[in-house]
């Protein structure tokens, strides 16, 4: 369960990181790989949480 709420922390992190990376411009592949990345981490601690 701990698991889960570190791995939402690392998500939306990364889902900021990404956010941060659109405001200065940064290459799309770079955006689009964090946007994939936070929102798969994301959903699987939603995931993990709900069905704990």
């Amino acid at each position: 369960m701990i698991g889960a709420f570190v791995m939402l922390f690392v998500g939306c992190m990364l889902l900021g990181g990404a956010y941060s990376f659109i405001r200065t411009k940064k290459p799309w592949w770079s955006i689009a790989a964090l946007l994939v990345l936070g929102l798969v981490c994301a959903g699987l601690a939603f995931w993990t949480i709900r069905n704990s």
